[in-house]
């Protein structure tokens, strides 16, 4: 039976597909969804960077083509506002107005600065653990931390937490090829909740500025003008993904990690200046998006393989990642693995992720917690209490039973 990323299976385990296709053909065309799938490291990096035959504005992402794309239209113009390509799904020219406006916001001097804040909500969620059985490590704290940061930055209170993760899992949800249009129509309305909730937040904080990542991007001009409100809503929704789901997995499976090799809990709480690499080879192994997509502007070869105008081309930085071209022993946390940081979990070139060093910081400091305040981390429920999400583009944990002993 031919191999396609379609397969609720292969979701959940992707890895030996990623092996078998990249040795005999690296460049796949995918026989259910008919996208070109590319799984060497080379050939993903080298259409990352290629902008200009590869394009992100795809008719997937925020102007999505499908048969109920003019009913969405309508339901944003009436109800909302019309989604805007910003980031992700945005290209050059006008790509480069909105990353300006979130470089100047998204320093490393103010993402540095919000570790304090973030070790704070980390000893909260460890504290409410630690008198507990089991966890589900997902509810107790993967979901929680990343949530509760991110949410706090633009503006949500802690009341309308269930409305933020919805709005952060539909938003995965949409960039998936296989919803019907029933559910994208769900969708929209979703999203134009969560459009409506933030521009009032966004007016809260123009008439009184706050110290929040939403308050700054409101409230600093970009070539000479502050962005309208729907070119800002469109850039709060790709941070509110970027800033949230991704870390979420990211923790899960790298607490699934360390359970299943005991002695590297042991070596990272003897050696805590190890964490950083762990979180890169966490970041590598376990991408938490498999996959984003490209479309053809032209006919461009690669692998030596034509893709024909038009083609979605998807970057599987999944297998990627676990090139062995590129990395030896690719399936191993290698806590000593020369250019570590060289992974394309985060992509590349001018849409490398805008939150990167705020994800990893996030990551590090929650497993140096974790290390250090517990041990002997082991599943309470056997591999019955660990469940894998089935999702075209996300990979990790939805659930994850453990129990802990503290030190």
């Amino acid at each position: 039976m031919p191999i396609s990323f379609a397969d609720p299976a292969i979701q959940q385990c992707p890895f030996p597909a990623y092996d078998a296709i990249r040795g005999e053909q690296p460049v796949y065309l995918d026989p259910l969804t008919g996208n070109y799938v590319l799984t060497r490291y080379g050939d993903v990096r080298k259409a990352l960077l290629n902008h200009k035959a590869l394009r992100n504005r795809t008719g997937l992402n925020t102007t999505r083509e499908s048969s109920v794309m003019e009913e969405v239209a309508r339901l944003y113009a009436e109800k909302g506002w019309l989604p805007l390509d910003t980031l992700v799904s945005n290209d050059l020219p006008e790509h480069r107005t909105y990353r300006t406006l979130v470089d100047k916001v998204f320093t490393t001097a103010r993402v540095a600065a919000m570790e304090p804040r973030i070790s704070e909500i980390i000893a909260g969620l460890l504290d409410d653990m630690a008198g507990m059985a089991e966890v589900d490590f997902l509810d107790a704290f993967a979901i929680r931390l990343p949530m509760y940061f991110i949410a706090e930055q633009l503006g949500i209170e802690k009341a309308d937490m269930a409305d933020f993760k919805l709005w952060s899992d539909v938003s995965v949800e949409s960039v998936s090829p296989l919803i019907t249009p029933e559910r994208e129509i769900e969708i929209a309305n979703h999203l134009i909740d969560m459009q409506n909730y933030l521009a009032r937040v966004i007016d809260r904080v123009r008439e009184t500025p706050e110290d929040t990542l939403l308050s700054h991007l409101a409230n600093t001009e970009t070539d000479g003008h502050l962005l309208d409100k729907r070119g800002l809503l469109g850039v709060l929704h790709q941070l509110l993904i970027a800033g949230n789901e991704t870390t979420t997995t990211t923790l899960a499976s790298g607490m699934k990690l360390l359970i299943d090799q005991p002695a590297l809990a042991d070596e990272l709480h003897a050696h805590p200046e190890r964490v950083p690499a762990f979180v890169e080879e966490v970041l590598r192994t376990m991408a938490p998006v498999q996959t984003l997509f490209r479309k053809a502007a032209e006919s461009v070869e690669i692998g030596g393989v034509t893709i024909p105008a038009g083609a979605i081309v998807e970057v599987r930085y999944g297998a990627a990642n676990r090139d062995p071209e590129q990395f030896a022993c690719p399936a191993d946390i290698d806590l000593s693995r020369e250019r570590a940081t060289s992974h394309l979990t985060f992509g590349a070139g001018i849409h490398l992720c805008i939150g990167n060093q705020l994800a990893r910081g996030e990551l590090r400091l929650a497993f140096e917690a974790l290390i250090r305040r517990f041990r002997n981390f082991r599943l309470s429920r056997g591999e019955a209490g660990v469940e894998w999400v089935t999702s075209y583009i996300a990979f990790g944990p939805t659930k994850l039973w453990l129990a802990f002993d503290p030190r």
